[in-house]
């Protein structure tokens, strides 16, 4: 018996070192091709929701660009002012300067440019100085029978303008309206040799 248990060891110790230098099993056919597959999909930003892959029209598509007038101007041609529908889906428009800190927002159809700023109760409109007329004012969202807290300046923007446009606010006391303070200043100019005009909100 114990001669047995000896020769079955020396098979067991002789057995061991050959399962060790044996190779390990080969993966299936097919699998080192379907890792290396992934790798490339997730490194060209494929639909595994890499950073790259954004659908048409989703989140990741670029937005469109705003215009500048500066270099792409109206054209010269001279038309009515646009009827209050006819804003809906206008042209966005990037001003030359805006220190409104985006209270204020410009708009464009045909030559006429429509600028909305939101702000303290606004009160008064005004044309300090302008080469040609035809500036419509409205005040909106009426706070009361003066103020309100929006308003819309419309005008053309033709080549030769220059104009300058004032907003006022209320100021307030414990007996009421005490004067008046400047809200924002929009000033346009459009002179010969210019390439587009020059539109600001300060």
């Amino acid at each position: 018996m114990r001669k047995l248990l000896w020769m079955g060891t020396v098979l067991v110790g002789a057995l061991a070192p050959a399962q060790a230098a044996e190779p390990p099993s080969a993966p299936p056919a097919g699998a080192d091709r379907a890792a290396v597959g992934a790798g490339a999909a997730t490194a060209a930003g494929a639909p595994d929701g890499g950073e790259g892959a954004a659908a048409p029209g989703g989140e990741g598509a670029a937005a469109p660009r705003t215009r500048v007038l500066e270099e792409a101007p109206p054209a010269p041609e001279r038309t009515p002012r646009p009827a209050a529908a006819e804003w809906d889906g206008a042209e966005p428009v990037e001003l030359a300067r805006d220190r409104s800190g985006a209270a204020c927002k410009a708009r464009m159809r045909r030559e006429w440019l429509r600028i909305d700023c939101k702000g303290p109760p606004l009160a008064v409109v005004r044309t300090l100085g302008a080469s040609a007329g035809e500036e419509w004012f409205r005040l909106d969202q009426q706070l009361n029978d003066e103020l309100a807290s929006g308003v819309s300046v419309v005008f053309p923007v033709r080549l030769g303008d220059r104009r300058v446009i004032e907003i006022l606010s209320a100021s307030f006391g414990y007996r009421g309206v005490t004067g008046m303070t400047t809200s924002f200043v929009i000033s346009e100019q459009w002179l010969d040799g210019d390439v587009g005009p020059l539109v600001s909100v300060l």
